[in-house]
């Protein structure tokens, strides 16, 4: 298994600073994170109980789209670097594209590729219309 870079590291454990002032806890974290199965440890609750789900409302003609981003992607963008808004450009122009392409979304599994902006690096947004 592929150990984590460092700048990711240094993300999750910022965010988490701002979680818990528990330093033995964040000392833990910080030394499976940077060991050999950190990305395992990521799958774990322990780690995953920090991240919320979140339900965002997006508007759209005469929709109301509830897109619900679940704790372990929430922890995935920061361990990344990918903030809400990219997401929600991203998910915005994907329903701009069908609209006008006249294409309809109906229920099931979708995969979005594209970039929330041109330097950006690549987003894979995987989505379930219920």
């Amino acid at each position: 298994m592929p150990s984590l870079r460092d700048d990711e590291i240094r993300r999750l454990l910022k965010f988490l600073r701002g979680k818990t002032q528990d330093v033995e806890k964040l000392t833990f974290i910080e030394d499976e994170l940077r060991g050999d199965f950190g990305s395992e440890f990521l799958r774990e609750p322990e780690i995953l109980s920090y991240f919320s789900d979140e339900t965002i409302l997006i508007p759209e003609a005469e929709t109301v789209w509830k897109l619900k981003i679940i704790s372990y992607t929430q922890m995935r963008m920061t361990q990344r670097g990918i903030k809400q808004p990219d997401i929600i450009s991203l998910f915005e122009r994907f329903l701009k594209f069908c609209q006008a392409e006249n294409y309809i979304i109906s229920v099931g599994a979708y995969t979005i590729f594209g970039r929330s902006d041109a330097r950006d690096s690549l987003l894979t947004l995987r989505i379930d219309v219920d």
